[in-house]
């Protein structure tokens, strides 16, 4: 049997998927091939769990570990890992949680999970170190403005929610949860520091308009609607503009 064929039987074995590896496994004293391939198997479940509570520690501390693993563990089977590097898994556990039926009535559980994929996203951003250069930008011309093409450091991640996850997070980091009602409107962004720690920018929902459009590159004149362009100057106080160019 050849190599590929040998690691493609052993990861749907792991995946429940079939037994076909166990003729392939060496019994050992008292452990029969199935039992040694059900070991490999909570090894694996167990090793990649681990892996997410790193990720998504503040969920855990919300559901509890005895839910998260169970969560984990069905996640892992139906989305299992697809590259060597367990650091990068984790994408799309916050979809899985919001399609549980235990965690519907409970919309913030899912969307902390969100959040916190994008605060690991954003620690291990490259940090661009750019200064927007104000002395450039006073020298542009009236008729040009409309050309302007602001930039957003790609050390900056965008988050909005309806639930207020900001407020809940701060209530997680100091472990001093109360019931409190998280149904508004969450608006910030995420911004990495030097020291690889990373700042939460809370936004109205206009600088978070104005941010977004930014982001995605529009000039001035394109952005709408413009009465959003009085709040450029909130965002050049958050340090969230690093430079411009001209379209």
């Amino acid at each position: 049997m050849k190599l590929s064929e040998l690691q493609h039987q052993f990861s749907d074995a792991l995946l429940y998927k079939n037994d076909l590896i166990s003729g392939q496994i060496k019994e050992r004293d008292s452990f029969s091939s199935k039992d040694l391939l059900q070991v490999y198997r909570n090894s694996f479940v167990m090793g990649v769990t681990e892996a997410l509570t790193v990720t998504y520690q503040h969920t855990l501390a919300l559901v509890g570990e005895e839910f998260f693993n169970a969560a984990a563990r069905q996640f892992i089977l139906q989305q299992p890992p697809q590259e060597n590097n367990i650091m990068a898994y984790g994408d799309g556990f916050y979809n899985f949680l919001g399609s549980l039926e235990q965690l519907k009535e409970m919309p913030y559980i899912a969307e902390t999970a969100r959040f916190e994929w994008l605060l690991e996203q954003t620690a291990n951003a490259h940090i661009q170190t750019a200064l927007l250069d104000v002395v450039m930008l006073a020298k542009v011309q009236p008729e040009q403005f409309t050309d302007i093409v602001f930039h957003i450091p790609q050390q900056v991640t965008l988050f909005h929610s309806e639930q207020d996850i900001q407020h809940l997070y701060q209530m997680l980091m100091k472990k001093q949860v109360q019931e409190t009602d998280l149904a508004h409107d969450c608006y910030m962004a995420l911004k990495k520091q030097p020291d690889f720690s990373v700042e939460l920018i809370a936004l109205t929902s206009h600088e978070y308009a104005l941010t977004e459009q930014i982001k995605r590159s529009r000039p001035l004149g394109q952005i709408q609607p413009q009465e959003l362009h009085q709040h450029l100057p909130a965002l050049l106080e958050k340090h969230l503009v690093n430079g411009f160019t001209l379209n």
